[in-house]
């Protein structure tokens, strides 16, 4: 055996137990269904679970809605990321490195932080609605709707969204927005067809990386929701934690980890096609 390979080995064997391992149980345990009122798992294999959660109009609308937040929460990351990211790669100067660690906050203190932020922010007798007092304007209620759950999220997933468009807005020629303007276009269409267009890699990656854990979250939504707005990951944290019906909860897990497969292969397969087509 090469030595490259038993160098790989440690690795290798760590990555089975820790990822592979638990994949493979949890891929099994979908599969299993659990007697009423016992923890045990029945014996034989099922498509139960899946079913339960296709044919339940409950976990569709639950499923249905997360896609839809998923979404919203990419599009409005995209819109605040793209002047972001592209004034710390042009404006910035000395504070790029400052700015950049300040984006990398939300992403290194946890989903919990932010969350406890957003809900002292938002409550009742937050800054928002203490702010709306003093300048005599009514309050708004944030807490325990969609428009508190979105604010959280886009708040929690924005620096997934700036930080690869900074990296790609960085390769771009510095004197590009300068050449099209010498040409006669405006700004608004030097972002439409320039700048956007050159900055698609950072756009895909990003949306793919907000999508995907947006989609996944459930301290957020549990935290501003205040329990009364059940998304994909709260319902699968209250049938494992809760519940303790692992089986479903295993097959929710499954089905998020499926939906995010087939997007990021759906991703790769356009891309390649179009890389295809430009090389025609």
């Amino acid at each position: 055996m090469p030595p490259s390979i038993l160098l790989l080995l440690p690795a290798l064997a760590l990555s089975a137990v820790v990822f592979l391992a638990p994949f493979v149980w949890l891929a099994s345990t979908s599969f299993r269904t659990q007697a009423e009122g016992s923890l045990l798992l029945a014996d034989g294999l099922s498509f139960d679970n899946y079913v339960r959660l296709f044919a339940d109009p409950f976990f569709l609308e639950v499923l249905l809605r997360t896609l839809a937040y998923s979404a919203i929460t990419t599009i409005l990351s995209l819109i605040v990321a793209l002047p972001v990211a592209r004034f710390i790669v042009t404006r910035a100067g000395r504070l790029k490195g400052i700015l950049l660690a300040l984006m990398l906050v939300p992403l290194v203190s946890g989903a919990l932080l932010p969350s406890l932020g957003m809900l002292h922010l938002m409550g009742p007798l937050g800054v928002v609605n203490g702010a709306a007092r003093l300048m005599g304007l009514p309050t708004v209620k944030l807490l325990g709707t969609p428009t508190g759950i979105l604010i959280g999220l886009v708040q929690s997933f924005l620096p997934l969204m700036v930080l690869p468009l900074v990296n790609t807005l960085a390769r771009l020629p510095t004197d590009l927005e300068q050449a099209a303007a010498s040409l006669g276009a405006p700004a608004i269409a030097i972002w439409r067809r320039v700048i956007l267009p050159l900055a698609m890699p950072g756009v895909v990656a990003g949306s793919v990386l907000v999508f995907c854990a947006t989609f996944t979250s459930f301290v957020t939504p549990q935290v501003l929701g205040q329990g009364h707005i059940a998304t994909f990951g709260t319902v699968a944290y209250q049938q494992a934690g809760q519940v303790l019906d692992w089986p479903f909860a295993s097959a929710l897990a499954m089905v998020a980890l499926a939906m995010i497969g087939l997007l990021q292969a759906a991703i790769a397969i356009g891309s390649r096609l179009i890389r295809r087509q430009e090389a025609l």
